[in-house]
């Protein structure tokens, strides 16, 4: 009779367990429980949820295989794990929290804390600007504090439970006070908003007071004695694959002036990686492995640094076709110019039948260049517009203008450059091509205002076409413009 009653008992335990673990969903099985990470796991998920619990919690193939197999003994030489069988489906798999990875505890159990709302808070179709920035990467101290996916940013802030109201402005909705107000979840707010590859800034408002992201390391100061909080929407992921037992990954480049600490990879299931937002453009970057310097063993793509060393290269973007006709007796044709800092020795050209070429991704933008032929420094002949003059004349290349410039002046003008904001006021100024009757200069601006003046055969002239104008120090006046 005791044995029965135990068996009975025994049974009425396994069924009340299994009734809490079927609570689990893949997406809630994450807690904190004594200074440990805790994970309830259901052996009876279908392959749709396993492969979920792999991804919440960034769980490698091998290791969800074996769980899902019931094979318990791949665990028992396990340092990051302990298994607890708990029921006839069901086990616990405990972690023990260190310093540096209680972060990532915190995110994943915070994976359940909200989805990615469709709601856009009023801005749909908005055009949203990025802040001019070439290059970017987020620091977070959990996970879940932001996420870009497909075009749409979603912000997460943790805690503030009593609030009564808590808004998000920034660069992205013109730092509106009321149009982006977050929404409750029970452990925090969040709001979910369209934002295209680029930099943003931002701070919440909490009942009417400013905050910066407490989750968010990256900020810059305001203007006004304090911080606005900086994320960048990410367009392109390094990765690293392999180096399993390597101890830190650094990655390193043009981008960021070649810093040899701040862009540390995250170690994932493959290798290494991490996401960044890259300017169009042509970039330079290395991998230091354990203090080791490599390139890319997954891109072919390299070029010399100069000083006989060869890095890895992506571009980003359109690509613009430099070429120079002719110079075929030439044994060398090198392109340097201000998108590769004047490099002398980087961009080698190819030699064709017509003479020679090289493509290059460059972000919109205005630039000056020259070719070295054979050791010996050339405008481009094909190209009408330069600046400067005598052997300190560069010719000048406008990408993807975005406005041109126009000015219609008598027959017997024989010079019209222009000059403004966009370029520190150069005496210089950029040259205008005479078409026809008209004067014309295509630039490619960034989204602001900008003010300028013609400089016309030397003499500094308001653009008579343009009525906005404002004064400037010397009461001469200059031209106004606005880039939307």
């Amino acid at each position: 009779m005791r044995k029965a009653l135990f068996i009975l008992f025994v049974l009425l335990s396994l069924l009340c367990v299994n009734d809490l673990f079927s609570q689990h969903t893949p997406d809630k099985a994450g807690s904190l429980s004594g200074g440990k990470f805790v994970l309830k796991i259901d052996l009876n998920w279908d392959k749709q949820q396993q492969r979920k619990f792999a991804e919440l919690y960034d769980l490698d193939s091998a290791f969800v295989r074996h769980l899902f197999q019931r094979d318990f003994s791949y665990f028992s030489g396990n340092d990051d794990w302990q298994l607890n069988v708990v029921g006839k489906d069901n086990v616990e798999l405990s972690s023990k929290i260190e310093a540096d990875t209680e972060g990532v505890a915190r995110s994943k159990i915070l994976a359940e804390t909200y989805e990615v709302s469709e709601k856009t808070n009023g801005l749909e179709g908005s055009s949203v600007q990025p802040v001019a920035s070439v290059f970017g990467a987020n620091q977070f101290t959990f996970e879940q504090a932001f996420r870009y996916n497909k075009g749409r940013g979603c912000f997460f802030l943790l805690g503030y439970e009593s609030a009564r109201k808590v808004t998000i402005a920034g660069s992205f909705n013109q730092w509106s006070t009321i149009d982006s107000p977050m929404e409750f979840t029970g452990k925090g707010w969040f709001i979910c908003i369209p934002l295209p590859p680029g930099k943003h800034t931002y701070k919440f408002i909490v009942d009417g007071r400013w905050l910066h992201d407490p989750a968010n390391k990256n900020k810059e100061r305001d203007g006004h004695n304090d911080y606005n909080s900086v994320i960048y929407c990410t367009n392109y992921e390094f990765r690293l694959n392999g180096f399993p037992k390597a101890g830190t990954v650094v990655l390193t480049g043009s981008f960021n002036n070649w810093n040899t600490k701040s862009l540390k990879m995250e170690k994932t299931s493959t290798g290494w990686s991490l996401p960044v937002y890259l300017r169009e453009g042509t970039h330079t970057y290395k991998f230091i492995v354990d203090g080791k310097w490599i390139n890319d063993p997954e891109n072919e793509l390299v070029r010399p640094d100069g000083n006989g060393n060869l890095n890895s290269s992506i571009g980003i973007g359109d690509v613009y076709v430099f070429k120079l006709e002719g110079h075929s007796e030439a044994q060398e044709v090198k392109l340097a110019g201000s998108f590769n800092s004047w490099n002398p020795n980087e961009l080698i050209m190819e030699k064709t039948a017509d003479g020679w070429i090289l493509p290059y991704h460059l972000a919109p933008g205005y630039y000056e260049y020259k070719f070295l032929v054979d050791g010996r420094w050339i405008t481009d002949p094909g190209n009408k517009q330069t600046i400067g003059s005598g052997e300190f004349a560069n010719s000048f290349l406008s990408f993807k203008p975005n406005y041109t410039f126009r000015f219609k002046a008598s027959p017997d003008v024989k010079q019209v450059r222009l000059s403004g904001s966009f370029n520190n006021w150069s005496g210089e100024g950029y040259p205008m091509i005479k078409v026809n009757d008209e004067w014309q200069c295509s630039l490619y601006l960034q989204p602001g205002r900008y003010a300028y003046k013609l400089i016309v055969d030397g003499k500094w002239t308001l653009d008579e076409t343009n009525p906005l104008w404002e004064e400037n120090e010397v009461g001469t006046g200059n031209s106004v413009l606005w880039i939307e």
